[in-house]
């Protein structure tokens, strides 16, 4: 297992595992009623079975020989994925604060102008549609979401 790409799949193998392993401790309820732990199982399941696929993936294809294209972003790219850590960071930290409308329209903005969206128009209107049918979903499926201590 030297193989960089090989590694980082395997990474993602044990990290969808242990987070599949986490969630087993809460109640999946059922589809008409998700308990705490439906969707974090979902996204275990899904961690696991697409970290698997790419680590055996790139078993087969005998890959990490010679990649022309670095494993670890740089330069410019790696500003990039240090902006967007940083974003995540900060919307953790003002999700209680501001609620979970405001902090997840700033965050599609952020996201798509880090992503190279150009358009502020188009940013801000896709931003506030994402945040809205999200937060449609979360309701539909009776979710509670910070509003924000500063709006109640």
């Amino acid at each position: 297992m030297g193989k960089p790409l090989s590694r980082i799949f395997f990474s993602f193998t044990l990290l969808g595992g242990a987070y599949l392993a986490g969630s087993l401790a809460l109640s999946a309820g059922t589809i008409e009623q998700p308990g705490a732990g439906f969707f974090p199982r979902m996204v275990g399941i899904f961690i696991l079975c697409l970290g698997m696929a790419g680590w055996i993936g790139s078993l087969r294809s005998g890959e990490g020989k010679k990649s022309a294209d670095p494993v670890f972003p740089e330069g410019k790219n790696l500003q990039r994925v240090i902006a967007l850590v940083l974003v995540i960071l900060l919307f953790t930290v003002l999700l209680q604060t501001l609620g979970y409308g405001i902090c997840s329209a700033f965050l599609m903005i952020a996201v798509l102008r880090l992503l190279g969206m150009r358009s502020w128009g188009q940013t801000i209107i896709l931003a506030l549609l994402t945040a809205g049918v999200s937060y449609f979903f979360f309701v539909l499926l009776d979710i509670p979401l910070p509003r924000g201590s500063l709006f109640s």
